[in-house]
Parts: structure tokens; C-alpha cells; sequence
């Protein structure tokens, strides 16, 4: 199974934060549960960055540090605020197919 990281939380210099400004959007476990079907899913790239092999980020994003060089799989950020969970999966299906 694929494992794929949501860039959600990005280090802010001197604490980290989630990239979404509106609280109800800060709780990202229904994200997590609905992937969590077709991938092995992380939403803590801090912790994870070392044992996934895809980082899902929202684009436009904050910058980041890839440290470990991770392919990007990029989808629109309005879509995460849409909560829409069928279209970000057609992004990250896409991208597998036409990367494989």
C-alpha cells in the first residue's frame, strides 16, 4: 500500500502551524479516515517525513523543507477546504497513474 503524507502542519520558524487559518479546518481526522481506505495515511509529516513514500501538499502551500526529497503530489488547496475527499483522491489517483 502506498504511503502518503498530508502537509497540513508546516514549521512556522518558531513553533509549527497548520497551514488553514480556520479552525474547523485544523481537525483533519475525517480526511485521515476517508484515505485511510485506499492508503496507508499520515497527516503529520513532522513525525512522518521519514517512513512515507509521497507527500500529498496543498497548492498553493507555504514553503516547506523536503528534507528527505519526497515526490509532491499537488492539489489544489480549495479542495481541502471544500473537504472534498473524492476529488483531492482523483488528484493523488492521477498522479500514480501517470507516475508509475
Amino acid at each position: 500500500m502506498k504511503k502518503i503524507c498530508f502537509v497540513l502542519i508546516v514549521d512556522a520558524g518558531i513553533n509549527y502551524g497548520s497551514i488553514f487559518s480556520l479552525p474547523f479546518l485544523r481537525n483533519q481526522d475525517d480526511l485521515k479516515e476517508y484515505f485511510s481506505k485506499y492508503y496507508d495515511v499520515s497527516i503529520n509529516y513532522i513525525r512522518d517525513k521519514n517512513s512515507v513514500d509521497y507527500l500529498v501538499v496543498p497548492k498553493p502551500c507555504p514553503a516547506f523543507d523536503n528534507e528527505n526529497n519526497l515526490p509532491i503530489i499537488e492539489v489544489p488547496a480549495i479542495l481541502f477546504m471544500e473537504k472534498n475527499f473524492e476529488k483531492i483522491k482523483t488528484y493523488i489517483d492521477n498522479y500514480f497513474s501517470n507516475n508509475s
